[in-house]
């Protein structure tokens, strides 16, 4: 029961460092990101039962300013269970700031300078961000922060982005940490890489490691350029008592509308 009681906790709050990201969003300007995550056991890795959780959320970006924007979130998540299935809900309300005094970039000290001198190419440009986020989680004795950095690499239609994340949910015996690094190479209206994710909870013993692959398609042929797609496919391992480890495969989905 102990481990299972784990599995949901990992899997309400593995996709939470992942709120708005680096960029914040433009004053007037907003994104709705409609997600869906369904994670089961492996097949080799059921031992007395299999079970599946799907996890659904409407995210709210707007800004207000140039530099403040506003987030709210709300998701569902069900649990298919041998003996029950269950449902549990989140809501989030918070203020993201864009700070660019910390957008320090994630590339070692002066190897873009070295790449820039070394490449003759006109149109290299590099774009270096930062946001950091506060906010309630569900009642006012639950709060979360969140830290994201990113820098990206352009040169005519190809990119390479790097991004990290770091989230934290504080309140009456809870202490739930996440931290998520996400690289990427795309050209023209897609971007392919790879995330990795790792969750700990501090006020008690649970933590887990995820990967996966990611896929985003932004069209430019079909219309206005104001959405865009995510697929991520992967893995993620957790502790199963002893030595022993449980292996759970995961998809999620993501359509983001711009306004």
């Amino acid at each position: 029961m102990r481990v299972l009681t784990g599995f949901l906790l990992i899997f309400f709050t593995a996709f939470q460092s992942a709120e708005a990201g680096a960029w914040v969003p433009q004053k007037d300007h907003g994104k709705l990101t409609l997600n869906q995550i369904e994670q089961k056991q492996e097949t080799a890795n059921v031992v007395n039962f299999r079970h599946r959780e799907v996890y659904q959320s409407l995210l709210l970006e707007y800004g207000l300013s140039e530099t403040v924007g506003i987030i709210a979130k709300r998701g569902v998540q069900e649990s298919f269970l041998p003996q029950d299935n269950t449902r549990a809900h989140e809501t989030r309300l918070g203020i993201t700031l864009d700070v660019p005094a910390i957008a320090t970039g994630l590339l070692p000290p002066y190897f873009y300078k070295l790449v820039k001198s070394a490449i003759p190419v006109k149109n290299l440009r590099r774009e270096k961000r930062a946001s950091m986020t506060l906010g309630w989680l569900d009642d006012e004795n639950q709060y979360w922060s969140a830290l994201a950095q990113a820098d990206r690499i352009s040169v005519g239609g190809f990119r390479a982005t790097q991004e990290v994340e770091f989230d934290r949910v504080r309140g009456k015996g809870r202490d739930w940490r996440n931290w998520l690094y996400r690289f990427t190479l795309g050209f023209a209206d897609v971007d392919i890489g790879t995330e990795t994710h790792r969750f700990i909870d501090y006020a008690g013993t649970y933590q887990a490691l995820s990967h996966n692959y990611y896929l985003q398609w932004k069209p430019s042929g079909l219309g206005p350029r104001n959405w865009q797609m995510r697929l991520k496919s992967g893995t993620r391992r957790a502790p199963l008592g002893g030595l022993a480890m449980q292996k759970n495969e995961s998809l999620t989905l993501e359509f983001e509308l711009a306004f």
